[in-house]
């Protein structure tokens, strides 16, 4: 089809589909690794869905709520971002009652030696309830997370508490192991970071949320990396 002027009109579909994929490339352009970070697909290995890469941001370029108080066993936020929104946090921790769960923490590996069936090693399951539990490594938990409230202006955000039901010791109020909490320049995202568990058991965990409720969250148990700075996608083994 020819126009008044004699020119073919444009491809607007194409048009239409590159600016979408350059919208989306700048929407998300600080959403990636440091560059030639050499933990990178280790990272990516522990995403809920591909598409969580988006999330990995370097904190330090976003901005930090303050105004926390805790103890052993809850933190609180209450806290105003730059776009004067208020943001309430509140986590708890109970004592957890092994009667109340299904517990198996340990399996016993058999083998059959002279015909006799005969023990031969034991491997750490650490379930709780049928799920992997971290926190722990062949041992009962100390404790649970019993509740996880967040509230955006007056709106409460949906939480369901398989988000964090298999987090097991977490640290809501240890020096340099303290919850953080930071919310993106856009405003629409909010990330809690969080550390539990210890030595072989330790482990780090970023949850994410916009503003209706949970999204995604980022778990890490790397051995040498069990900070946040893994889950942001930089740092190194010591």
């Amino acid at each position: 089809m020819i126009n008044a002027v004699g020119k073919k009109p444009s491809n607007i579909c194409s048009q239409i589909i590159l600016l979408t994929i350059l919208v989306f490339f700048f929407s998300n352009v600080s959403a990636q690794t440091a560059a030639g970070w050499r933990h990178k697909q280790e990272l990516y290995s522990l995403f809920q869905n591909p598409g969580d890469s988006i999330y990995i941001q370097d904190r330090g370029a976003l901005q930090e709520l303050f105004g926390s108080t805790c103890t052993k066993t809850d933190v609180r936020y209450y806290s105003s971002t730059k776009a004067s929104e208020l943001i309430q946090i509140s986590i708890k921790a109970k004592t957890f009652v092994p009667s109340l769960h299904e517990v198996q923490l340990t399996d016993t590996l058999y083998s059959m030696q002279h015909g006799k069936k005969k023990a031969d090693s034991i491997i750490c399951k650490n379930r709780i309830d049928g799920t992997r539990a971290y926190g722990i490594a062949g041992s009962v938990p100390k404790e649970e997370v019993s509740s996880f409230i967040i509230l955006r202006g007056n709106t409460k955000l949906q939480i369901p508490k398989s988000a964090y039901a298999d987090l097991y010791n977490v640290h809501l109020c240890e020096n340099n192991k303290a919850p953080e909490a930071y919310i993106t320049t856009d405003n629409k995202h909010l990330y809690i970071y969080m550390h539990g568990g210890e030595g072989k058991a330790a482990y780090a965990v970023k949850f994410v949320f916009d503003q209706k409720g949970f999204v995604t969250r980022i778990l890490n148990t790397h051995p040498c990396l069990k900070d946040f700075d893994f889950i942001d996608g930089f740092g190194e083994c010591e």
